[in-house]
């Protein structure tokens, strides 16, 4: 029998992803130890600690009972015990800093990919055009990076190839899923859709830095 969506793999996720899919489930009288119990792979207790607090911090969830709710008590395990409720659901877990304020860290990405799978085909500056929407702006170079990248990977079908004062031209050939994929530190694509890794330096080009 299939899942319900909210309970479906949806590719690698992070340590606040799987707190929050515990929590969706849970509801109702959670605590912090019950969440940490049921991420799976285990999440440090200290990222459950930090995450509740922005939670709470930003109204998605609220103390119910439990514990000593007594001002000024800040012992672990009282705040271990401490139940909550879900009071502002959503799909994806939220995005917040330690003082619950929302953050944008990887919404350009995110943007630019779900702007691909739309597009029937695009060229870089389609792209920043399509992921630039409700007060989010994505400037052409960084179009251009994200997608010249993912070209490398292998991401796309080239329908017209670049010519001086005319970028390429694609379409999306490998729509792996929800997660936008990633341009890690070490020059590689990394795609949390299906946990894989895509290298976008030849061996030989990682010869040739030796000498820089």
């Amino acid at each position: 029998m299939r899942k319900p969506i909210e309970q479906e793999v949806r590719g690698l996720q992070t340590p606040r992803e799987r707190i929050w899919a515990a929590i969706r489930v849970m509801k109702k009288g959670f605590t912090r130890q019950t969440v940490q119990d049921r991420c799976e792979p285990m999440v440090p207790f200290t990222a459950v600690h930090d995450y509740f607090d922005a939670l709470v911090a930003a109204g998605f969830i609220v103390k119910a009972g439990g514990g000593d709710r007594r001002a000024g008590s800040r012992s672990p395990a009282i705040r271990a015990e401490l139940q909550y409720d879900l009071v502002k659901d959503q799909f994806d877990a939220p995005r917040l800093d330690a003082a619950g304020k929302s953050v944008t860290q990887g919404i350009a990405t995110l943007a630019m990919w779900r702007a691909m799978k739309v597009l029937k085909a695009f060229d870089y500056k389609d792209v920043a055009a399509a992921a630039s929407a409700n007060g989010l702006e994505v400037k052409p170079l960084t179009a251009k990076t994200y997608v010249v990248l993912l070209a490398r990977a292998g991401y796309f079908q080239t329908l017209k190839e670049a010519k001086p004062g005319t970028p390429a031209r694609y379409r999306l050939a490998k729509n792996t899923g929800p997660h936008a994929p990633a341009i890690t530190r070490r020059k590689c694509v990394f795609d949390r859709n299906t946990a894989q890794f895509a290298e976008l330096e030849t061996a030989q080009e990682v010869c040739d830095a030796l000498e820089a």
